[in-house]
Formats: structure tokens, sequence, C-alpha cells
């Protein structure tokens, strides 16, 4: 693919999102799991939600890093962490960038700048979004067993997914949401 030219193209090349499949739950046999697009946006909604109650938070800025977290995979797709792991150190993150860069190119650099700045999780909003990210992550997997789904509780059993943080209105939802999965499984939820 080639760099977009106008805001058009970029507007154009997003609506893929829709048809990405988040490929972990895709390869757990979910039937019809979420788009990228459908999670970027529960993200965008959760940072709205949390962000108005953090204390020197730039809910905009955090907003703007939530719709830019997952853009690349417009080109990239969603790669599962059992295909990511097989690639050199840093290669996804610079197909990610150079995706980006294309992708974002009618745009000023500040544009890419956001998403340089999510990547490395260098400001409080970026460190935020990615907290949400994987507190959507577990809202939709406990929504997903809760609907029948099975096979996904190994993502209650990866740490990774439970990073307590420096934002205590995602720690409480967080806790609030392994209590949900525990009333769950013992047929209360």
């Amino acid at each position: 693919m080639k760099p977009n030219e106008t805001l058009l193209d970029l507007l154009l090349e997003t609506q893929v999102l829709d048809r990405v499949p988040r490929s972990g739950y895709f390869l757990r046999g979910v039937p019809e799991p979420e788009s990228v697009a459908e999670h970027s946006w529960h993200v965008a909604f959760l940072v709205w939600l949390l962000g108005s109650r953090e204390p020197d938070l730039d809910l905009g800025r955090a907003l703007q890093l939530a719709l830019l977290h997952d853009l690349a995979e417009a080109r990239i797709g969603d790669l599962p962490q059992t295909v990511a792991r097989y690639f050199s150190e840093g290669a996804k993150m610079e197909a990610e960038r150079a995706a980006i860069a294309e992708m974002l190119a009618p745009l000023p650099q500040a544009s890419r700048d956001l998403y340089d700045e999510y990547t490395a999780r260098s400001t409080k909003e970026a460190r935020f979004v990615k907290v949400c990210d994987k507190l959507q992550l577990m809202i939709k997997v406990l929504a997903y067993q809760r609907w029948g789904a099975g096979g996904l509780d190994e993502f209650w059993h990866n740490p990774a997914n439970f990073v307590e943080s420096e934002f205590e209105s995602a720690n409480r939802l967080t806790r609030e949401l392994r209590e949900r999965y525990e009333g769950w499984r013992r047929g209360a939820g």
C-alpha cells in the first residue's frame, strides 16, 4: 500500500477496522468476535467514563490516544500473541509505526507523535489508555463468557491482563470485574 494522500483516503481506510476481527477471540472459537473498530470504540468510551474521575488527566488527549491506539491494524491486522512471539523484538512495533506513518500522512506530524506517545507510554494519558485497553479486553471476555463462549478462562489467569496501576478508577473497576467473574463462575453472575 502507499501513503494516504487525502483525508478521504484515511477515512476510507479506517473503514477496514469494521471488518478486522479481534484475533484472540477468533482463535478461541468465539462466534462473531468483536472487530477492532468495536474494541476501539469501547476503549474510547471507557477512557471517557473513567478519565473524568482521574485528577490531572488531560481527557481530550487521552481520547485522541484511544482513537489512535489500534489504527495500524487496518493495515497489519490484529496479530495474536501466538503469532507476534515469532517476530524479532520490536518488529511488530516497527511495522505498526510504518503503517501509521503512511496512514496519517495527510495529517500534521503531531498526529504521528501522538501514536509514538501511546506506544512509549511516555505520558499519564498514554498509560491510562493502555490500562483501559486491558480493562476493555477483560470486560469483553466476561461478556462473552456470560453469553456462553468457552475457552476464555486463560485470560483471567494471565497476570499481564491485571496490572495494578496509578489510576484508582481503573483499579476499582478491575476489582469489581474480578469479583463479578468469580460470582459468574460460582453461578451468581
